[in-house]
């Protein structure tokens, strides 16, 4: 099946390639590659050498295609879309396969000559790993209105607002083999002491050591180079880096491979609290 790839800058203006004109796709290298270095230890006498690890490479994507008709005008676009030094995603389309990944712009370079002008892009991904294009939203405790209008409010016994969907646990399927990172949205409507988030499958748990008011949030990043855990007070809005108060032994949580059933908690007023996680899976190329 033929594949689109379509780049979007960081200001957010986009570049389709395909397999017509303006940008004619003629190839595209660091797609469908894993690259690896496998390090290990030699000690004296022994035979071969002992695995250590292995670290995986960044992703370098290579573009080549050409354009023609309104050179200038779409010289210029791809000089705006890409610019030396800047941020932006690259989308992946084949068929029903659809992924992502980050990019920072190493290079780029149009022939000056001919009827199709030749362009070339290089483009560095220093997290490999492409993922899906949304990510997914898993609410394990929130509340759900219990009123329509048109409103009728008996004298009596009142009406109910709202109920609370008691869900405290979700599971996350993780087939790949990859470990990743999540965002868990902590929301206090009370009182709320030392919220938590445990695996029930691998027995790890993440505390935070936080006393929580109604409206109050706590937002914590698990991911691979960006693991934070930040206070939103409602009195302010103003957020605050709280990592130090992650309670000693605690783990930002990782998403393992295969099943992960995930549970949340907290010392008082666990009723008070709702919980929401937010995650997008990893490939290690499309």
């Amino acid at each position: 099946m033929a594949k689109r790839i379509v780049c979007m800058s960081y200001l957010g203006e986009k570049i389709t390639f395909d397999y017509k004109f303006p940008f004619f796709l003629e190839s595209v290298d660091g797609l469908h590659e894993v690259l690896g270095v496998v390090a290990g230890m030699k000690s004296a006498y022994a035979i071969g050498e002992s695995y250590v690890g292995t670290s995986i490479e960044k992703r370098n994507i290579v573009i080549k295609g050409a354009i023609r008709n309104d050179i200038i005008a779409n010289r210029q676009k791809l000089y705006r879309v890409f610019p030396l030094k800047s941020t932006g995603t690259l989308y992946y389309y084949e068929g029903d396969l659809k992924r992502k990944i980050n990019y920072k712009v190493e290079s780029i370079r149009v022939n000056e000559k001919g009827l199709h002008r030749h362009f070339q892009i290089s483009l560095i991904c220093q997290n490999p790993y492409f993922t899906d294009l949304e990510p997914t939203i898993m609410q394990m405790a929130t509340w759900s209105p219990a009123f329509k209008f048109a409103l009728r409010i008996p004298r009596d016994s009142g009406i109910v607002f709202g109920r609370k969907n008691t869900t405290s646990m979700a599971t996350i399927q993780n087939d790949t083999n990859i470990e990743f990172g999540m965002t868990i949205t902590f929301t206090a409507n009370d009182t709320v002491e030392n919220p938590s988030l445990f695996n029930v499958d691998t027995r790890e748990e993440m505390k935070i050591e936080k006393t929580m008011s109604a409206g109050d949030k706590i937002i914590v990043s698990t991911y691979r180079q960006n693991k934070n855990i930040f206070y939103i007070p409602i009195s302010t809005g103003i957020e605050e880096n709280i990592n130090n108060l992650m309670v000693y032994g605690s783990k930002f949580l990782q998403v393992h491979h295969g099943s992960n059933t995930f549970r949340y908690n907290a010392d008082t007023g666990v009723d008070n609290l709702e919980a929401v996680i937010e995650y997008s899976n990893e490939y290690e190329a499309v």
